[in-house]
């Protein structure tokens, strides 16, 4: 029985191709196929390796021999679905279609499957990352606590006074700090994203961490809380300017993301993640395949 059980955000988003794709098959091997040949660790695996682990997932009921046809029905599969797609994102509908031995000449030429698996986790991934995050994103009701910055409790050597605590209502332009305490190690991108009125686009998203305004360091450690801002960063608090609702979506990886905009000799305010940056945020998921979600709300309102 095909049953992959998704751990993570990239295997929620295969898990969902997967169902688009195969949703009339009976086959259990082109769905293993399908699920191992585009899965964000195997890029660099073998069709024999693949092979390997289509039989592990069979209970050893198939043969490697069986691969080829097998990952050609797959291949069959994903152009009936996605070919239109696939086009206006310029993909070559005759790379899809190799004639049986070929192989590349050159180091710009793919085999049909390398093309398909590098449009779903650069062009398809990317371009649905944020929703299918937003979508996914477990509520982080003890992961992601926003507190009022007083320093009795926080390491900065501020006096702002006794500042009362709300759950998730917050006053504006008060001082606050996040908190983030996660269930397991890895490294944190956190986007704020909040409505401003007097913009054009009133969608804001700013990137926290890792920024050398907020989170230099996005090295967490599990259940040992992680501060928003931290001490290495160049800014003492959050402050809120206009009543609304801040989104916080905190994504959890296994592996540093290489972003172009974050680097130590970088524009401190610098930080706001527009559409081109936003794709590239998860392209580089794409890459790897262990993320996790959270996410948290919080009203700002008058007191």
């Amino acid at each position: 029985m095909f049953n992959p059980n998704p751990s993570s955000f990239q295997e929620q988003f295969l898990h969902h191709l997967s169902e688009t794709v195969m949703w009339n098959s009976r086959s259990e091997p082109q769905s293993w196929c399908f699920w191992w040949r585009f899965h964000p660790q195997n890029r660099h695996q073998t069709n024999s390796d693949v092979a390997k682990q289509i039989r592990q997932s069979l209970n050893q009921g198939f043969h490697t021999r069986n691969m080829p046809a097998t990952l050609a029905a797959v291949i069959g599969k994903v152009q009936e679905t996605f070919a239109a797609e696939m086009a206006a994102d310029g993909v070559n509908g005759q790379d899809l279609k190799r004639e049986r031995g070929w192989s590349p000449k050159t180091p710009e030429d793919r085999y049909p499957w390398q093309v398909i698996y590098d449009w779903f986790w650069t062009c398809k991934f990317p371009r649905e990352g944020w929703s299918w995050a937003t979508k996914l994103a477990g509520c982080g009701v003890k992961e992601l606590q926003m507190k009022p910055l007083n320093s009795s409790e926080f390491r900065r050597k501020l006096d702002l006074g006794d500042i009362p605590s709300r759950e998730t209502s917050l006053e504006p332009k008060e001082p606050y700090y996040l908190e983030v305490t996660l269930p397991e190690s890895g490294y944190l991108l956190l986007l704020n994203c909040s409505q401003d009125s007097s913009r054009e686009n009133p969608m804001t998203r700013i990137c926290l961490s890792p920024s050398q305004a907020f989170q230099p360091n996005p090295r967490c450690q599990a259940h040992q809380p992680l501060y928003i801002p931290d001490n290495e960063g160049l800014v003492s608090s959050l402050r809120f300017t206009e009543v609304g609702e801040e989104y916080f979506l905190a994504i959890v990886t296994e592996t540093p993301l290489a972003l172009s905009w974050v680097r130590p000799d970088g524009e401190p305010r610098d930080i706001e993640v527009d559409e081109q940056r936003l794709g590239e945020i998860f392209r580089e998921l794409g890459k790897q395949w262990q993320g996790k979600l959270f996410y948290k709300r919080f009203q700002v309102q008058e007191g």
